[in-house]
């Protein structure tokens, strides 16, 4: 995708938090198996992950790109009847170099545990959304239920 240089701050800004759901939606369908079991279903989300990705997951497995691929290809399905998560709380933050600091939640609706998840991501026109993930921190926390 070329990306204008002149963009502004929010424009950019804009175009991480689209990247957020749109990760999320194509996750979303793939996870629960109502997606085509197919690479073009799933190679969106690693097209959009930097050489240098790396993730800790939540039990504190730390993955490079290529690591992260083959546990995506592996979770086709694997959440079928899970709730579906809601993006809350997202904050976006802009760093120098054009990079942006995304942080967010994932709930659950009467779960109570939620995923925290800090993305380190940047502006990069060899990506397909404009925007490339390259560290992403996973926790899960106890929440509230109202």
């Amino acid at each position: 995708m070329a990306i204008n240089p002149t963009l502004s701050t929010s424009d950019k800004t804009a175009l991480v938090k689209a990247e957020v759901y749109r990760w999320y939606n194509l996750f979303f369908p793939w996870s629960r198996g109502v997606s085509s079991q197919s690479e073009g279903a799933i190679k969106p989300l690693y097209d959009a992950l930097s050489s240098e990705f790396r993730v800790v997951l939540t039990d504190g497995q730390i993955m490079s790109r290529a690591d992260y691929w083959e546990r995506l290809w592996g979770l086709y399905g694997k959440r079928a009847g899970s709730p579906e998560s809601h993006i809350t709380n997202l904050s976006i933050t802009p760093l120098p170099g054009d990079f942006f600091l995304a942080v967010f939640d994932l709930v659950k609706d009467g779960i109570t545990k939620k995923k925290v998840d800090s993305a380190l991501m940047r502006v990069d026109q060899n990506s397909p959304s404009g925007i490339s993930w390259i560290y992403v921190h996973e926790s899960e926390h106890e929440r509230a239920l109202a």
